[in-house]
Formats: C-alpha cells, structure tokens, sequence
C-alpha cells in the first residue's frame, strides 16, 4: 500500500538523514503571501507584587516570551508563507513526502498509517487546519479559523482529523466557514500548506473580516459593563475556589456571569458582542471573546499560580486591545483570586 510504503520510506530516509526534513527543504515552490512587520507591544496592566506569586509557566510557553509581553516591546512578526509540495501522501494526522512527515491533525498514534476506506487520489488541494487547532480549542478559533481565509475562492480544502469541540459547527455557522473536507488517506499531487503563525498584520486583517462576519450576523451590540466567562468543566481542571463570590461581586455591578460549555455559539456570542471587558481564568474558553469583544475592549485574566501564560495578550496586542492580569494565589483544591484587584484592574482597564 502507498501509506505504508510512504511511512516506511519516510522512516529510512530520517534514519539516514539522522533528522527529520523541513517543509523547505522538501518543497517544490514557496512565496511569501504577506510580509512580515514590527510592532511596538505595550506592557501589560497587573497588580503591585503580582509577579512574585508567579510559581510555574505553562508547559507550552516560555519565560522570554512571557516576560516581552509583560513588560512591552518592540517585536518583529514573521511573513505569512506558502509551500507547495508534490506528491504528499495523507495518512490519518500525517503527511509524508520523502524525507518530510508533518503531524497535522490530532490522535498522533502509529495507527494512523494502516489504510482506512475512502482513499482519494487528489489534484490538487490547499491546507486549511492548523496542529494547535486540531488539539486545543482556543486555537481552533484564534489559529484554524484566520488560516480559512487564505485559500483562494474555488480552491479544494482539505482538514485532517482533530479533536471533536462541541462548539465548532455553531462557530462556524455564525462566521460562514465551511468545514474542510478531511483528506483521511490519499495522494495529493500539488498540495499547498501555509505558515501562519505570526501575528503580523494579514492575521489583523482576517480577525477582522472575521469579527465583521459575526457583527452582520447579530446585529446590536451588547450594553453592559463587562462579561465573567465561567471555565466550567471544559478542558483542563483550574479551579478557581471562590468563583461563586466574585460572580456574586461583579453581578452586583451589573456584569454578565456566562458559562459558555452549557451554551450555543450564537447565545454566547450575543452576550459578548460589544462588551467592554472580558474576565476570566487564564484558558480557552476565553477565545470566545475573540471576535465579539468590543473593537477597545480588554481582557482581564487570572492567571494561576503554577500555569502563568499570555496567549491572549498577543491576539490583545495585534488588535489595538487593552490586556491585564492577576495572579491568584494557592488554595485547597485550587487557587483563588483577590476581588479586590480584580475591581482596580477593571476600572484600570475600562
């Protein structure tokens, strides 16, 4: 079978090779579709003695690029680009060409090149999903989503088999993106695969069509002071022990207390559209705030003692954005908050 034997290759090649083959070295064409550019980021607003509750960082940042976005900076964004790559094998997550494999799809496992029903010989086809997409909900909306745009009208878009979220089709509704068409296993003649990752100003551009999609779609904005995105039980536990009070403290001051796991897209979307301020616990779910925060709003989030990350101020940064943060501090079965900061952090913000 061709998967297997494009597995097998790949695993010879990489054994002589002694590394795996980047997407460059293996393409047959690439070009910069947008350029790169410089930004000046400012600092982020945070509470006196903040940074010294700080215990432990994500395991997917790192503390140079935390402390950039901390204390503002100027940066130097990346191009977005394109590689054309000929004859690609899909299999499952994969792609292999040569000496090239590339995960881009979640349930990475050895499995994922035995032969599956549907194989499709392909012309040509241009990749629509992002691997932080296909594994973690925040980003299938800050990184899949912007990454739709780019194909040209008319061209076939493929997708790879990812993580099941809940809510994905109502997103998708709400922004008219039609899901890709999952490759599963197959041959792809000329296959053409984007590097997005920068936040340079083409990403600026598409999370702006995105959010006038979505704007077009629900019409009035929202008038309340601010929003409270309850995690819930979605995703990793992080357990913020006196939510309940501080949802029973910003109520009283008029926010909305929202719980997005136990509602649809466009009810979430609809209590978010225009809000001035977005607070939550550092997370995905606060990328439902990404296209219906108000053009001036800000994120308010807490971070943490032991999972200090930023994600959200670079999407923040990139739009004109307000962004801040407290950092909670330990407590039995979870860490809590001071409400206290979190009320000066709102009208620092607001």
């Amino acid at each position: 079978m061709l998967i297997h034997s494009a597995f097998l290759g790949w695993g010879w090649r990489r054994l002589v090779r002694g590394r795996n083959a980047t997407i460059a070295e293996v393409a047959a064409d690439s070009w910069e579709v947008s350029p790169g550019d410089e930004a000046t980021i400012p600092p982020a607003l945070y509470p006196e003695g903040a940074l010294e509750r700080i215990r432990g960082l994500s395991p997917w940042r790192d503390w140079a690029a935390e402390k950039t976005l901390i204390e503002g900076a100027v940066v130097r964004h990346q191009p977005t680009r394109a590689f054309l790559i000929e004859d690609v094998v899909a299999a499952g997550p994969f792609l292999y060409r040569g000496p090239w494999k590339e995960r881009i799809g979640a349930e990475a496992m050895p499995s994922a090149v035995k032969s599956a029903p549907g194989w499709q010989e392909i012309d040509e086809a241009q990749l629509a999903v992002t691997l932080t997409g296909a594994d973690y909900f925040g980003n299938f909306l800050l990184d899949s989503f912007p990454l739709e745009l780019i194909p040209p009208a008319g061209a076939t878009r493929i997708g790879a088999p990812g993580k099941v979220y809940r809510h994905a089709p109502g997103y998708r509704d709400l922004l008219a993106l039609p899901e890709p068409a999952m490759a599963g296993n197959a041959r792809i003649r000329r296959l053409t695969v984007y590097q997005d990752f920068a936040q340079n100003a083409f990403k600026e551009a598409r999370y702006r069509t995105l959010r006038e999609r979505l704007r077009l779609r629900l019409g009035r904005p929202s008038t309340g002071p601010g929003v409270f995105l309850a995690r819930g039980d979605d995703g990793e536990p992080r357990r913020l022990t006196n939510e309940a009070a501080l949802c029973e403290m910003l109520a009283a001051r008029g926010f909305d207390i929202l719980e997005p796991s136990g509602l649809a897209p466009e009810e979430i979307s609809r209590r978010l559209l225009g809000a001035p301020i977005v607070i939550a616990v550092e997370g995905s779910h606060l990328s439902h705030a990404i296209y219906s925060l108000a053009d001036d709003g800000a994120f308010l989030v807490i971070q943490p003692p032991d999972r200090f990350a930023m994600p959200y101020k670079e999407f923040a940064d990139r739009m004109g954005m307000r962004f801040g943060f407290v950092v909670a501090e330990p407590a039995e079965g979870g860490f809590v908050a001071d409400a206290g900061e979190i009320l000066s952090m709102v009208e620092r913000l607001t």
